[in-house]
């Protein structure tokens, strides 16, 4: 029974035929006339990729195209074999390998095939193959934004990254929201969080550097923990603050866990975002950490002493300080929310008023 493989487009781009029919291969997929599957379409490329067999299987290379061929979301570098249901892209086109299983004699369609389907699961972001173009090549640079004390005294850096990609120029809650999207958050956060301790150490810093975790990698705390001694290990200089949000790790155990690896790596641990939600008073009170990091909509635009948000502040800055947690807000913009903070008695402050983020090479 022979098979006749096709790709089938999503139908959003009206640009684009609905159906690429692959029976004669090898095919090359392109913008050219030459090309055996012309698709004249933006971000193609004139000779994008080739369709071919291998054997009894079905295979995909790239041909060298300016925005890249993915397979299941990924890049491709090197041939890759198709299955039928796959997700390709060429560039940020979006197809599926479909096939139809033909029976010469009937002229009917089998069981087993499977029919074009209305609508693929979701439509990728335009930006997408300049995203992995980013992740493979490392695209990125190290930024960091000051902490100073109660008196407004330097006394560390938060460190934070941002693309290089000519095409993504977008801050770090863009280029996350992207990779949530592409399901490459944890990819994201171990290259930046790389990119940053090297050029933390290339630049000679010595006082306190906080540094963050995205909550999808608390999903696999041990490979976590074993990212962080590889990194202790190749920047053993670094004073290191791991700022962890208090909600993505709810089993106690694990928390303190998590607080004695990082005590015998010599970091110390940070919980974030305070106060977002929920507070997690029991893992406060069991795991406390070095530092505590209110969340920025505590203080913004704080200016009233007589305020709800003031009083709250104020009495839980008073429990944590009772417990020997020294405290920490961030988006601190106002020189009225300054003088509360400290009136409070909040031990450190980061926030535009102080500095915004600036390249790890310009840091003091």
């Amino acid at each position: 029974m022979p098979q006749r493989y096709y790709l089938e487009s999503s139908g959003k781009d009206a640009s684009l035929p609905r159906r690429l029919s692959l029976e004669k291969l090898p095919a090359v997929i392109g913008r050219h006339p030459e090309c055996q599957i012309q698709v004249g379409v933006d971000r193609v490329s004139r000779h994008h990729a080739r369709v071919d067999h291998s054997g009894a299987a079905l295979v995909i290379e790239d041909l060298g195209s300016t925005n890249g061929t993915f397979v299941n979301h990924r890049q491709i570098v090197q041939p890759t074999v198709l299955n039928v249901g796959d997700v390709l892209h060429l560039a940020d086109h979006e197809f599926r390998l479909m096939v139809d299983n033909t029976n010469d004699q009937a002229g009917t369609r089998s069981d087993e095939t499977m029919v074009g389907m209305t609508a693929l699961p979701r439509d990728f972001p335009l930006k997408m193959p300049a995203f992995f173009q980013m992740l493979e090549r490392g695209l990125v640079a190290g930024f960091c934004q000051p902490i100073v004390t109660s008196s407004g005294q330097p006394f560390a850096l938060e460190l934070l990254g941002r693309s290089t990609h000519p095409s993504l120029n977008e801050g770090a809650g863009e280029l996350f929201a992207l990779a949530a999207a592409l399901e490459s958050e944890v990819r994201l956060s171990r290259l930046l969080r790389q990119c940053c301790f090297e050029e933390a150490s290339s630049s000679g810093l010595s006082m306190p550097l906080f540094f963050n975790n995205h909550p999808a990698e608390c999903e696999d705390l041990d490979d976590l923990m074993d990212e962080l001694r590889r990194l202790r290990r190749l920047y053993p200089e670094l004073a290191l603050v791991f700022e962890v949000h208090e909600s993505a790790v709810t089993d106690l155990g694990a928390m303190a866990e998590v607080k004695r690896e990082l005590s015998e790596l010599d970091i110390g641990l940070a919980y974030d975002d305070f106060g977002a939600g929920q507070a997690r008073l029991l893992e406060l009170a069991e795991v406390p950490p070095d530092y505590l990091k209110f969340d920025m909509a505590l203080v913004r635009d704080l200016t009233e002493s007589d305020s709800t948000r003031y009083r709250m502040l104020e009495s839980l800055n008073g429990m944590i300080a009772d417990m020997g947690v020294r405290t920490l807000v961030e988006g601190v913009e106002l020189e009225a929310t300054v003088e509360l903070c400290r009136r409070i008695g909040i031990d450190y402050m980061q926030g535009y008023y102080f500095g915004h983020p600036r390249p790890i090479g310009e840091a003091d």
